[in-house]
C-alpha cells in the first residue's frame, strides 16, 4: 500500500519552487495528501493573485520593473534570495487550479484546531507522512502524534549548520572550511530539538564560491533541499516494504542559529564574509 505524503510549507516565494516540484511529482496520485500552507485562511484571495502571476510569467528569469513591483506587492517578504532564485531558475510554474487545492492551517501550527486536523489525518489509512518546510518549531505533541513520520527539508548540511539562516551565519564568521561543509541541504526526521533529528539524506554544493553572490549560493541550497525532500517523499510513497532509517550524527557544536540573531548588521557581515571567502578561494 502506498503511503500518503502531506506537504506543510511556508507561503514564501522561494517555497513556491518546492510546491512546483511537489505538484509535478505527485499531481493527483493516490499518494498525494495535499499541500497545506502556514498562513491565515483569510489570505486565500492573495494566493489566487499570486498564482495568477505565476501562470502569467512562468519560466521568466528577467522581469520588467513593473513586474518586479507587482511581485514585491504579492510577496511582502520577498528578499535577496528570492530574487536570486528567480533569476537562476525562473518564475515557478503552478497549476491554475491550485487555489482550490491549497489548505490553510493558520499561522500557529501548534494550535488546537491544527492538532484536531492532524489527529484526524493520522486516524486514516494509510497513515500519512508529513513533509515540512517551515520557519516555526513544531510542538512536542506533533512528535508524539506522528513519530518517525515528520520529515524536514533544511537548506544547509547537517550537523554543520543548524537553525535559521544557517549558511549565512557561517559566512558571517568567514570560516571557509566550515562554510564548504555546510553549504547544501539535508532531509531529516523531526524530533524535539532544532535540526537534531536523524539524517535521511544530505548533499553538499560542489563549489559554494561558484556563485556571484551569497544569495545565489543560498538559492541553490534551497533548490537542493526541495529536490531532496520531493525525492524522499517519492521513495516513501512507492517503497511499501522499506522506510528511511535515519542516522543520528553528533553536531560539531551545540549552537542552533536563531532568526532574531540575523539582524541587519549580521546580514552585512554575511555578505562581506562571502565576498572575502570567494576572493580568497579564487586566489588559491
Amino acid at each position: 500500500m502506498q503511503s500518503t505524503c502531506v506537504l506543510m510549507s511556508e507561503g514564501s516565494f522561494h517555497a513556491t519552487y518546492l510546491m512546483s516540484l511537489w505538484l509535478e511529482e505527485f499531481g493527483a496520485a493516490p499518494s498525494f495528501g495535499g499541500v497545506f500552507i502556514r498562513d491565515d485562511p483569510g489570505r486565500a484571495g492573495l494566493y489566487r493573485q499570486r498564482i495568477a502571476f505565476h501562470l502569467a510569467h512562468a519560466g521568466k528569469r528577467d522581469l520588467t520593473p513593473s513586474e518586479w513591483e507587482k511581485l514585491r506587492h504579492l510577496y511582502e517578504d520577498l528578499g535577496e534570495t528570492d530574487e536570486a532564485m528567480l533569476r537562476m531558475y525562473g518564475v515557478p510554474s503552478l497549476p491554475g487550479d491550485l487555489p482550490e487545492r491549497l489548505g490553510f492551517l493558520g499561522e500557529n501550527l501548534n494550535a488546537a484546531n491544527v492538532r484536531s486536523w492532524a489527529e484526524d489525518l493520522c486516524r486514516r489509512e494509510p497513515t500519512p507522512y508529513f513533509f515540512v518546510f517551515l520557519d516555526r518549531l513544531l510542538a512536542p505533541w506533533w512528535i508524539e502524534l506522528a513519530p518517525g513520520r515528520i520529515i524536514n527539508g533544511h537548506s544547509a548540511v547537517l550537523p554543520h549548520a543548524r537553525g535559521m539562516y544557517a549558511s549565512e551565519q557561517v559566512a558571517a564568521e568567514r570560516n571557509m572550511e566550515r562554510f564548504r561543509l555546510c553549504v547544501g541541504a539535508t532531509v531529516h526526521f523531526v524530533d524535539n530539538g532544532v535540526d537534531t533529528g536523524p539524517l535521511i539524506r544530505a548533499e553538499r554544493l560542489r563549489d559554494p564560491f561558484a556563485f556571484r553572490t551569497l544569495w545565489e549560493c543560498k538559492g541553490a541550497s534551497f533548490w537542493t533541499a526541495f529536490d531532496l525532500l520531493v525525492g524522499v517523499a517519492r521513495d516513501v510513497s512507492l517503497r511499501s516494504g522499506t522506510l528511511p532509517a535515519g542516522l543520528r550524527v553528533v553536531a560539531p557544536d551545540d549552537r542552533a542559529f536563531r532568526s532574531k540573531d540575523f539582524d541587519a548588521s549580521r546580514r552585512l557581515a554575511a555578505v562581506a564574509g562571502y565576498v572575502s571567502m570567494k576572493q580568497h578561494a579564487a586566489a588559491r
